[in-house]
């Protein structure tokens, strides 16, 4: 499996496990940029868990972020995870989604990565969009989080009973990580094509 060195960790990158040319060009240039831009989030946010990068189509995408949180959470049924997945499509579809960062299996971070976009808008979005969302990975990384990230997973799942107040408050915090992963994204690209 292809990967890329950083200070603290390595993170593989594959592609989806029905790969299609797109998703083959959109790998090249994030193996090649991956360990700088790594690196660059590492100094500016903090040391990375380990990361596994997934390069695939939208539809799948969904299909694998709803997988991952369900698999960190356990327990979920499949009629939860087909709810979920159709939610996350029509959220990624509402939003032009790019990316997405979840929790995976024991401390790994998955990064999803919507090939199609990612060939259409160029190697800067390729940089900003990938640093982005591993500033999430080592928001993920971070004492408590992954904790309380997987606590409101549960919740979301329905898994377990969440007071409204923990929903809010969950919220607020992933206001608060979204607009320092935006923050960082002018540095980290120029740390990049430094």
């Amino acid at each position: 499996m292809p990967h890329a060195e950083t200070a603290s960790n390595e993170i593989a990158i594959t592609t989806a496990a029905t790969p299609s040319w797109r998703t083959d060009l959109a790998a090249d240039p994030v193996r090649r940029l991956a360990g700088p831009i790594a690196e660059a989030v590492e100094r500016l946010a903090g040391a990375l868990p380990p990361v596994r990068i997934v390069i695939t189509g939208r539809a799948a995408g969904a299909w694998i972020a709803t997988q991952a949180e369900a698999s960190a959470v356990g327990g979920a049924s499949l009629r939860t995870r087909l709810g979920k997945a159709l939610a996350t499509w029509r959220s990624a579809r509402a939003h032009d989604a790019q990316a997405m960062t979840l929790l995976g299996d024991r401390s790994e971070v998955l990064v999803v990565l919507c090939a199609p976009d990612l060939l259409a808008a160029g190697e800067t979005n390729l940089i900003e969009t990938l640093g982005h969302e591993l500033v999430h990975a080592a928001q993920l990384n971070r004492p408590g989080r992954r904790q309380s990230r997987l606590a409101d997973l549960q919740g979301n799942y329905g898994l377990v009973e969440r007071p409204i107040a923990e929903s809010y408050r969950a919220e607020a915090q992933i206001c608060l990580e979204e607009a320092e992963a935006h923050e960082l994204e002018p540095a980290i690209l120029a740390a990049v094509r430094a």
